[in-house]
């Protein structure tokens, strides 16, 4: 049996966390949360990071985030839905 690190070792960036929690409890497009292994969407958490940090806008963070479900998992989300996290993501970006 594997041991994960814990979210604050895997992602030491100010958002980091943030950006993991999001994607796990509220993104979840396979219905892990709360059972299975809370690294699932680790593969997607630095990309994010990364949009947010450039600004992108919630549309463009959306479309990551559809392109992912619906492409790489096979489980195609609502667009609207995606939207409404993206802009949670996007909130994360530090004001300057």
């Amino acid at each position: 049996m594997t041991t994960r690190q814990p979210v604050e070792k895997r992602f030491k960036h100010p958002i980091g966390v943030a950006v993991h929690e999001i994607l796990w409890s509220e993104w979840d497009p396979i219905g892990m949360f709360g059972w299975g292994p809370d690294d699932e969407y680790d593969s997607y958490v630095w990309s994010v990071i990364g949009k947010v940090m450039k600004g992108e806008t919630p549309e463009v963070i959306a479309a990551y985030l559809t392109g992912a479900a619906d492409e790489h998992m096979d489980c195609p989300q609502s667009p609207g839905r995606n939207l409404e996290i993206a802009r949670k993501l996007a909130a994360l970006k530090p004001k300057a």
